[in-house]
């Protein structure tokens, strides 16, 4: 079935591309989504917001293909490939001054993996949400690009471990929230109060990371 076609949930789609930049821009924020959530989904959407806000303007990140259900190294080689052209395409066109990136999930995989021939501005700012540190070309990566960062987990997010998470804030002296009881989505399930006051701290904690003189 065409892609294009399929009726999907918001978030469950990567291939939505939110206010696409046609010109020069101070502030580029690049958007790399999650595994079956995309931009729409709050835990990006917030954020996004947020830097928007801040004056950034914004690019979604697609991703090649289905993603699919076991490790293919054809696969990830696509992935990290396209991401790197992605960005660098990006890049070209804005010529902004400053870039965020806000990486959920496999986005992280991406990010970490970013490679260093990529062309960045002086200023680069990382928002990781629920990034996965459990994993060690992650972990170093996000630490060898030594981006200003903020790191943001869920307590009770099954991909979430502490040691690997502060190890990177330590590295990387990077502001950390961890939202007590959300799961991968950010979400505390059974509890719609706590999952909004949630999403109330991680808008907050990216605006005072945006906000913020460098």
């Amino acid at each position: 079935m065409d892609r294009s076609v399929r009726l999907l949930p918001a978030w469950e789609s990567s291939q939505y591309r939110l206010g696409q930049t046609s010109s020069v821009t101070a502030h580029l924020a690049i958007v790399l989504p999650g595994r079956g959530y995309g931009a729409l989904g709050p835990a990006l959407r917030l954020p996004r917001l947020a830097v928007e806000e801040a004056g950034a303007e914004t690019v979604v990140v697609e991703y090649p293909g289905d993603t699919p259900l076991s490790q293919v190294p054809e696969w990830w080689d696509d992935l990290h490939s396209s991401v790197a052209t992605q960005v660098a395409s990006f890049l070209s066109e804005a010529a902004p001054e400053r870039v965020t990136f806000l990486a959920k999930s496999l986005g992280s995989v991406a990010l970490a993996a970013l490679p260093g021939h990529v062309a960045l501005p002086a200023s680069v700012d990382a928002i990781w949400l629920t990034p996965i540190f459990g994993r060690e070309p992650v972990r170093s990566g996000a630490i060898a690009h030594a981006w200003r960062s903020l790191l943001v987990a869920g307590g009770a997010d099954e991909f979430y471990e502490p040691e690997h998470h502060e190890a990177v804030a330590e590295a990387l002296d990077a502001s950390s929230l961890v939202l007590p009881g959300a799961n991968h989505l950010l979400e505390v399930p059974g509890d719609v109060r706590a999952t909004l006051e949630g999403f109330r701290s991680l808008t907050e904690a990216v605006m005072a990371f945006v906000g913020s003189v460098h």
